[in-house]
């Protein structure tokens, strides 16, 4: 078992198949195949479960794949050190909440890859639940989360920005208020499984508002498109104005005091990855402030 097996069952892994992982790697598909064939014999498991479309990973790949994470990053702070070199490298997984995505997180990683252009970020995105749950099995390296309801065990979360979160309704409405806007149309629920949805929900209950919900969408860019159309107001965070003015929205703060949410950057205590995080941290600051 070699660094560079290791390294290919890795960007396999993160990217999700063997295609993706040959072009990060500039490797051909039967070469990739080749290194991954070799591991599993070595190792005498399957790796992938190839039973579906696309070729999950087993119980073993999960398993070996923390550690490859761990022997890779040991590997490449020693090539670091040897060099003196300031130049980040390797791979890292990092998941984010669909709002970053369109926000902060393109203007970081242009400053992340200027600064390390030797560093391979690989992006997932999903939910903040969902990513606590990699986060500890180590199948990502950190992710850009909302701030938890409660401390996550085996988990550090910082804060780097905040999000207003609005009342959006079409252009037209009358409404001047939150309440008004709430008032004038269905409501629009943004999925409760997102944590600031519970926020949202608690402050709807605490000011005693009963809303007529008649949709329930996890896609911003959905409930955006809803709203233009006259089909409801909705209760989001909102990243940019940008957003506001491409589907031409109306929109007021909801609450008193106004509800924000904090968006900030979680990894498992101890992470064998801390350097990059750190790099990926003030890049993300510097991308929030611009």
């Amino acid at each position: 078992m070699g660094i560079r097996e290791l390294r290919t069952f890795v960007a396999v892994a993160d990217l999700g198949s063997l295609s993706a992982g040959a072009d990060a790697l500039s490797l051909s598909i039967p070469a990739v195949s080749g290194q991954i064939r070799r591991l599993e014999r070595e190792l005498g498991e399957s790796l992938f479960d190839r039973s579906s479309k696309p070729a999950g990973l087993s119980t073993a790949g999960r398993n070996l794949l923390m550690r490859a994470r761990e022997v890779l990053t040991l590997y490449e702070r020693l090539g670091e050190q040897a060099r003196g070199s300031a130049d980040l490298s390797g791979s890292f997984a990092l998941g984010s909440i669909p709002t970053a995505l369109t926000s902060v997180i393109p203007k970081a990683l242009l400053a992340l890859r200027a600064a390390h252009p030797r560093l391979h970020v690989s992006v997932h995105h999903g939910l903040s639940p969902s990513f606590a749950d990699l986060l500890r099995r180590g199948e990502i390296d950190a992710a850009i989360i909302s701030e938890p309801r409660s401390a996550l065990s085996g988990l550090t979360w910082s804060g780097f920005a905040e999000e207003p979160v609005l009342v959006i309704a079409p252009r037209e409405a009358a409404g001047q208020s939150d309440v008004a806007l709430l008032r004038e149309y269905p409501y629009i629920r943004f999925n409760r499984h997102f944590w600031v949805s519970q926020r949202i929900e608690d402050a709807l209950v605490s000011r005693r508002l009963m809303l007529r919900a008649t949709m329930e969408l996890d896609s911003l860019e959905a409930i955006a498109l809803m709203v233009r159309h006259g089909l409801g107001v909705s209760i989001i965070p909102v990243s940019h104005e940008g957003f506001l003015r491409f589907h031409r929205l109306k929109a007021v703060p909801f609450g008193k005091p106004p509800l924000k949410r904090r968006i900030g950057l979680a990894e498992r205590a101890g992470n064998p990855k801390a350097e990059l995080t750190a790099a990926l941290m003030k890049a993300l600051k510097a991308a929030a402030r611009g």
